[in-house]
């Protein structure tokens, strides 16, 4: 596991969460359509949520994706992050395999916000179908290096550097990098405004 996971306690935060909203690993997996051993794993530190993954369970216990990568309380609704700051997140162990890419977030200091930038890394020649997702919200894709190949629905899209995507996150949606090298990209996530506002754990932060 990263030290950058240690130090995020993503796990730890969720468990908690999940607590206080009086569910059940079944219940929140039901609520997050995830399998149960998935979001167990999650708790226990042995696998790492995909992005999609982790705003489906932010969206099912009221919070903001944000709150997963809170740190501190902000002071102000300004926040700059260092190129040395960003907290890093990817799969480590046989249990974490399924997350075939690794995220950065790009703004852990406020919660409570419309959109969640990350840096994304796809690594070449990995299934697409292990980073299969499908949430609530909508995404925007800008291609930095590499060649990336974004299917949504059904429907395959070739993206180089300097192209970008917009897509209802609704639909079904794979990435894959081609040729044979690391596609990263800068992935921007707009979580719909009407989820937060519910945990008191998030209303801390504000």
């Amino acid at each position: 596991m990263t030290d950058d996971f240690l130090k995020l306690d993503m796990g730890g935060k969720l468990r908690r969460l999940r607590e206080e909203n009086g569910l059940s690993l079944a219940d929140l997996a039901r609520r997050a359509a995830l399998a149960e051993a998935s979001v167990r794993d999650f708790e226990d530190g042995r696998a790492v949520p995909a992005v999609g993954e982790l705003l489906n369970i932010a969206n099912a216990l009221g919070v903001s994706i944000g709150h997963f990568f809170q740190t501190r309380i902000p002071d102000k609704r300004v926040e700059v992050v260092r190129a040395a700051d960003r907290w890093t997140v990817k799969a480590r162990s046989e249990a974490g395999g399924v997350l075939n890419y690794r995220y950065q977030s790009l703004s852990h200091g406020l919660t409570e916000k419309l959109m969640q930038p990350f840096i994304v890394e796809v690594p070449p020649s990995q299934d697409s179908a292990l980073n299969r997702s499908q949430h609530e919200g909508e995404e925007f894709l800008f291609v930095l290096a590499g060649v990336l190949e974004v299917e949504i629905a059904g429907e395959r899209h070739r993206l180089e550097p300097g192209d970008a995507i917009y897509y209802d996150s609704r639909q079904p949606h794979t990435l894959r990098a081609l040729e044979g090298a690391t596609a990263r990209l800068i992935a921007c996530i707009a979580q719909h405004a009407n989820v937060m506002r519910k945990s008191e754990i998030d209303r801390a932060y504000r």
